[in-house]
């Protein structure tokens, strides 16, 4: 890959990657960090004349292994910010189940009640729009094992949406 393809590819990714790092730690100068990083880290792998085979997953896990890498250093998230912004965009349809006419924060909030493993298939899916063969690949894992965590995460994801209006 030489460098106008890395910069072709940087134009078709960067707000991806950012997006993806931005709803795993909700703070936007880090997710901004991060995505700098990943594609420092891409490129440097690149010029070592190493092979990417699917550059786009590629992409993703090395985000996602700076994300992690973030969280072992124990640095706080800053999740406050988001759910104190009023959010006026709106999330796509997780679900046909799932209306679309939720604020970000409110979708945030319920996804925050989930483990990390399922908030982070579900954002992978639904916000980055990966494919389920994207997301094994990203994370090492098989398209069944995504696929099982994906429907656990989205029940989960119910009953959280039911609880809150069985309360309201």
């Amino acid at each position: 890959m030489n460098e106008k393809e890395f910069l072709d590819a940087y134009q078709q990714y960067a707000d991806a990657i950012y997006r993806h790092c931005y709803f795993r730690v909700y703070d936007e100068d880090l997710a901004k960090d991060l995505t700098q990083e990943t594609f420092i880290k891409t490129w440097k792998y690149i010029i070592e004349g190493k092979e990417i085979k699917n550059l786009k997953a590629f992409l993703y896990r090395v985000a996602v292994n700076l994300i992690i890498d973030h969280s072992r250093k124990k640095v706080t998230l800053a999740m406050d910010d988001l759910k104190e912004k009023e959010a006026s965009m709106r999330l796509h349809s997780i679900e046909s189940t799932m209306s679309d006419n939720f604020e970000i924060k409110e979708i945030v909030g319920m996804l925050d009640s989930l483990d990390e493993k399922y908030r982070q298939v579900i954002v992978m899916r639904y916000i980055d729009e990966l494919s389920p063969p994207e997301i094994a690949d990203v994370l090492k894992i098989s398209t069944n094992a995504v696929s099982v965590k994906l429907n656990y995460a989205l029940k989960k994801l119910r009953e959280v949406i039911k609880l809150k209006y069985h309360e309201s």
